[in-house]
């Protein structure tokens, strides 16, 4: 079943479109990346496959839902959850209460029982808490639970984003540049912690990434975006020998004679 459609979509700021013409289904499970040099508008398809923006042409669909003049907890509600560039934690938070605030539009229990304290609000209060325990141990952050966010190092902050997405239990996840400012091993780690994400979890998983190593390494099908144009697309072996690539990163022809 596609769990996420990206039907000819594009988006025009004033005089300038800044995304033309992008499309992308992706079923359960596939593991997909959008790269491509900075300013090409990666960032921004993300927006408009996560509601912040709109298309002005083009509609998205998630889990086979037309989503448009959707607001973004609609498209949670939908099944598609996301992480940024910029960490978005609640600094002030604990670790665990970052993660259980995740699942509260997932909540059985109602304003009253919550309220009164009901066996009901109790019973579901413990499932939420126990399945934040399993998601932060698959992550190794089960220790860290009481410390608030904003003391986390870096890369366990970005770890601890895509720990809060899963708790909305999506059916894809957007990850938007996981790997950014950490250095080898902590890739090493987000690289076989997505890997676990799509095996154990069945989750699909779309990643903007600038980390080509990482890129090469997980996903099953790239496109690339340059100047807001999907430039090539397909298997990771075809995308890094296609010289329009090649071109748009290095900015010289492959076949260009010059040292």
């Amino acid at each position: 079943m596609s769990v996420l459609k990206a039907d000819h979509i594009s988006i025009q700021f004033g005089g300038l479109r800044a995304v033309n013409n992008f499309s992308l289904e992706m079923n359960e499970k596939e593991l997909f990346a959008i790269i491509g040099p900075n300013g090409a508008g990666k960032t921004t398809v993300f927006n408009m496959l996560t509601g912040l923006y709109q298309p002005t042409e083009g509609a998205v669909y998630v889990n086979e839902k037309l989503m448009t003049n959707c607001k973004p907890y609609q498209f949670t509600e939908a099944g598609l959850a996301r992480t940024f560039q910029n960490i978005r934690l609640f600094g002030q938070a604990t670790v665990l209460d970052n993660v259980k605030m995740a699942q509260t539009f997932r909540t059985n229990y109602s304003y009253y029982n919550m309220l009164t304290r009901t066996g009901k609000y109790y019973e579901e209060e413990k499932r939420i808490t126990e399945r934040s325990m399993e998601l932060l141990e698959m992550f190794d952050l089960q220790d860290k639970r009481n410390y608030f966010a904003s003391n986390l190092p870096y890369g366990e902050q970005r770890k601890l984003e895509i720990v809060r997405a899963l708790a909305t239990d999506p059916k894809v996840i957007l990850l938007d540049e996981p790997a950014a400012g950490m250095n080898p091993n902590e890739i090493d780690d987000v690289i076989t912690l997505i890997r676990r994400v799509r095996e154990e979890l069945g989750k699909a998983i779309l990643i903007i990434e600038h980390h080509m190593k990482m890129v090469m390494s997980i996903a099953e099908y790239i496109k690339v975006l340059d100047f807001g144009e999907t430039i090539s697309e397909g298997v990771p072996e075809v995308v890094q020998n296609d010289p329009k690539v090649i071109e748009a990163y290095l900015g010289v022809h492959v076949n260009d004679s010059r040292g």
